[in-house]
């Protein structure tokens, strides 16, 4: 059976002694069913990766004994910055938990002009941040990943094309693909709605940076950046 592999911000050394916060001891008592001298991995991005074994476990705290160090950091040589339009429900949890799964080092939701979503609640909003949060956090833990990304707060597709320099964006109607772009240790990815970009958003990217396309055929909105990471990551990263 595999080793449950869990986030911990704090301090991780061998043969320390360490206490989960309420969520990772819920999870592991409550769902996935651990008892004390259960074996758990725990990791970091300072630290590396550690196996332990649960210690003692109380009702909202597990305490974990850290046995060894099982693996250092493993640095990423590719840093990329995906904006994706905001989708509708579970959708842009699938987008966010494969983007992570894919190596991504940065989250921007955006609101573009045809964006089927339109959140103006701002608590609304920093809810649904924390939700994304969280399913990046989970990623990392289940694909072996030490760096969680960042999950940033939604802006409006013009508020972060004019502040990055040399987007890429996704389209039908752009010229090349993403095999033809430069070579760089930083990738700014920006991926549309269900109804694709509006002509003024295609010309406001072409300024900033470059649109390309991904072939002949019309890919959903949480589909597409999938398919764009797994050729970047081919191309320049580490998948190969």
């Amino acid at each position: 059976m595999r080793t449950s592999r869990l986030y911990f911000e704090g301090l991780l050394t061998q043969n320390a002694t360490v206490i989960l916060d309420r969520d990772s001891s819920h999870y592991l008592t409550n769902v996935l069913r651990k008892k004390v001298g259960s074996a758990v991995t725990l990791f970091n991005s300072n630290d590396g990766e550690f196996l332990g074994v649960i210690l003692t476990a109380k009702k909202h705290s597990l305490t974990i004994t850290l046995k060894s160090k099982v693996s250092p950091v493993i640095e990423e040589p590719l840093k990329i910055h995906l904006a994706a339009s905001i989708s509708k429900g579970d959708r842009m949890d699938y987008l966010i938990q494969k983007s992570v799964e894919l190596g991504v080092s940065e989250i921007t939701p955006i609101f573009s002009e045809f964006s089927e979503v339109k959140i103006k609640d701002k608590v609304r909003l920093k809810r649904k941040c924390l939700h994304w949060q969280r399913i990046a956090k989970s990623s990392c833990e289940q694909c072996g990943r030490f760096f969680i990304p960042l999950i940033n707060g939604p802006v409006k597709f013009n508020e972060f094309v004019k502040n990055e320099e040399g987007p890429i964006l996704l389209d039908p109607a752009g010229k090349g693909n993403l095999k033809s772009i430069k070579r760089s240790g930083e990738v700014c990815l920006i991926t549309g709605p269900e109804g694709g970009f509006s002509p003024n958003e295609i010309e406001t990217a072409q300024k900033r940076g470059r649109v390309v396309k991904l072939g002949p055929r019309i890919l959903r909105a949480e589909t597409a950046p999938v398919v764009a990471l797994t050729i970047i990551q081919s191309e320049f990263g580490d998948l190969n």
